[in-house]
């Protein structure tokens, strides 16, 4: 799910806000998680650790009128691929939104009319969905890994097996349809970052699609290249599925 957060404490407005997006996000049937909030603490209260979002932010909270600055100044340290819009009346805050580095999508005025304050946040949900599309489905078909100070890639379709080996501590091992490599890492940060890798095991990830059968006796799954792998009890019962 994309979450969308809103920031806005008068209630008429960040209601206003939400049903536009709302309806935005039913016209065009995105998956979105929507939170509205009016304050800086109910904002932490309620958010969850993620890597994207869209976050609708006025500058002025309980008379703190660079209170969604300093909110956007953490979101963009700490979400990568943050979209901020500001939905304010206090113009002359922009450059500072500048000098702060924190790169704001769009700069809503609130003196603006309801109809362009509408097709502003209409368009700035369709642009946050479209560049998060784009960058799942970039993430999706290209594995990458870095090894030393140069950076690697190849097409999803081609990466069969990620596993660890107990005497390399720190390392993961892949191994492709003509390719094998070693590189820092663990297999938790490539289990979340790509959703077609399944865990089978303490050490073991395989692409979905490179699953050929599996012996469910003896517990051992076949790859593409004529490659195995153990399953272990507890994973047994997900890579049944996956043959059902």
């Amino acid at each position: 799910m994309f979450p969308v957060y809103i920031l806005e404490d008068n209630d008429e407005q960040r209601e206003f806000y939400k049903s536009i997006i709302i309806n935005t996000k039913v016209i065009n049937e995105y998956a979105m998680d929507i939170f509205d909030v009016s304050s800086v603490k109910s904002f932490f209260d309620i958010f969850s650790e993620t890597q994207y979002g869209l976050f609708f932010l006025d500058m002025e909270i309980d008379k703190d009128t660079r209170a969604g600055l300093k909110l956007a100044e953490w979101i963009r340290t700490n979400i990568p691929n943050a979209n901020i819009v500001f939905v304010t009346t206090h113009e002359e805050l922009s450059f500072l939104t500048l000098e702060r580095k924190v790169s704001p999508m769009d700069y809503v005025l609130k003196d603006f009319t309801i109809e362009k304050i509408k097709s502003h946040i209409v368009d700035d949900v369709i642009l946050s969905q479209k560049y998060y599309d784009k960058d799942i489905y970039t993430k999706r078909t290209t594995f990458g890994y870095k090894i030393g100070s140069k950076y690697f890639s190849l097409p999803m379709d081609e990466l069969i097996l990620l596993y660890t080996d107990k005497s390399l501590s720190g390392q993961v091992n892949l191994i492709s349809k003509d390719r094998r490599a070693s590189f820092p890492g663990n297999l938790n940060y490539y289990e979340k970052k790509y959703d077609n890798l399944l865990r089978v095991d303490k050490s073991s990830l395989v692409n979905k699609s490179k699953m050929i059968s599996y012996d469910s006796n003896k517990r051992i799954l076949y790859l593409e290249n004529n490659l195995d792998c153990n399953v272990s009890l507890r994973r047994a019962s997900l890579v049944r599925k996956r043959f059902k």
